[in-house]
C-alpha cells in the first residue's frame, strides 16, 4: 500500500523540476514562505517544517551538499535560561555580523559585540561566554540535489576548533576541501554527530565530487530565494522556538557585572576574575557521603594491613 507522502520522500536524479504556482496554495495558511530546516537538537537529525518537527532520522550521518552560507558568523543572547522540552522564548540581544547588535533589537547590551560584558569568558555558566556564536548554512540532499533547500543552524562547537579526520568542524573542513583545490558545493558532504562531544556537535567530511551537471543543479539552487533565506539571520520576537539555539551547550547565562570596553583592536578579552574562596579543611572523618563534589580530592592508595 503506498504511503500518501512518498511523492514528497522519493529521491529525485539531479535536475531541478520547474515550481508550479496555482495562484491559490499559498493564500491558504497565508503565507507563500515554508521555512524548513534541518535541527541538530539531541543529537538527532530533524526536519523541521515552519517551526514543527515532521520527521527523526535515526541515521547518524546525513549526506549534502552546501549550496550556500551565511557571510558572517552570528551572534546570539538568551537571558532567561532554556528548559529542555519547553518552548524557547526569543533571544535578548542578537547579531548578523559580530560586530554590534542588529537594529531591531530593543534590548542592546552594549553597542558592540566586542565590548559587550556578556562576550567576556565568565558570563555564561562554566567559564564560557554567554552570547553565542553560530553560522547557518543552505544545504540540499546529496539523493536530491534540485530539491528542496535546507537551513542548518551550525553551534560554535560545530565552526570552530580542529576535528578528527571523518569529522571536522566547518572552518577546518572549509580550509581542507580548498587545500584540496575544491569548494563547499562541488563535493557530497557527509554531516555527522561527535560521538566524543558532550554538547550537540556536528563535524563534515567530503564524500566525493559533484559531475559537472551536478554541480550545474547545485549553482541553480544557491542563488534561490530559499537558499538566500536559510542563511539569514532573522529573529521573530513575539514567536517561540523550539530552543535549538539555546540547547547546543545546555548552560544558562549568568548575570555579570558591568566591565570597560577595550580601547582597540588587538587586546586581549577582559576575563571574570574567579571570586577566591578560602581552602576547606580535611574532614577528620575519612568516609564521605557526597557523590557529587564540586571538587576533586587527591585518591590515596589504601594501606597496607
Amino acid at each position: 500500500m503506498s504511503n500518501e507522502l512518498d511523492i514528497f520522500q522519493q529521491g529525485s536524479t539531479a535536475v531541478a523540476h520547474a515550481r508550479r504556482d496555482d495562484g491559490f496554495t499559498a493564500n491558504i495558511t497565508g503565507s507563500s514562505v515554508t521555512a524548513k530546516r534541518i535541527s541538530i537538537r539531541g543529537g538527532k537529525f530533524r526536519l523541521m517544517v515552519n517551526g514543527k518537527e515532521v520527521e527523526k532520522s535515526n541515521q547518524d550521518a546525513l549526506d549534502v551538499v552546501i549550496v550556500n552560507a551565511s557571510p558572517h558568523v552570528h551572534r546570539m543572547y538568551f537571558s532567561k535560561a532554556y528548559v529542555p522540552g519547553e518552548k524557547m522564548p526569543p533571544p535578548t540581544c542578537w547579531s548578523s555580523d559580530s560586530q554590534k547588535p542588529d537594529d531591531a533589537v530593543e534590548t542592546k547590551q552594549a553597542e558592540s559585540c566586542l565590548a559587550c560584558p556578556q562576550n567576556i569568558k565568565g558570563s555564561g555558566a562554566n567559564g564560557t561566554k554567554a552570547c553565542r556564536f553560530s553560522r547557518r548554512i543552505a544545504v540540499v540532499r546529496a539523493d536530491d540535489l534540485g530539491g528542496e533547500v535546507y537551513q542548518m543552524t551550525l553551534p560554535s562547537q560545530s565552526i570552530f576548533g580542529n576535528g578528527t579526520k571523518d569529522c571536522k568542524p566547518l572552518h577546518e573542513y572549509t580550509d581542507y576541501v580548498r587545500a584540496n583545490g575544491e569548494n563547499l558545493m562541488s563535493v557530497v558532504s557527509r554531516v555527522s554527530f561527535d560521538e566524543d562531544s558532550s554538547s550537540t556537535k556536528v563535524g563534515f567530511k567530503a564524500i566525493r565530487r559533484l559531475s559537472d551537471e551536478e554541480y550545474a543543479v547545485c549553482q541553480s539552487r544557491s542563488t534561490s530565494d530559499e537558499a538566500k533565506r536559510a542563511i539569514t539571520l532573522s529573529v521573530n520576537v513575539n514567536k517561540e522556538d523550539d530552543g535549538e539555539e539555546f540547547e547546543q551547550k545546555k548552560q544558562q547565562p549568568i548575570q555579570r557585572p558591568q566591565v570597560a570596553a577595550p580601547v582597540e583592536d588587538g587586546i586581549p578579552e577582559p576575563t571574570v576574575r574567579a571570586e577566591e574562596k578560602p581552602q576547606p579543611k580535611p574532614p577528620t572523618d575519612r568516609k564521605s557521603t557526597r557523590l557529587n563534589s564540586s571538587h576533586v580530592s587527591e585518591s590515596r592508595m589504601p594501606s597496607s594491613a
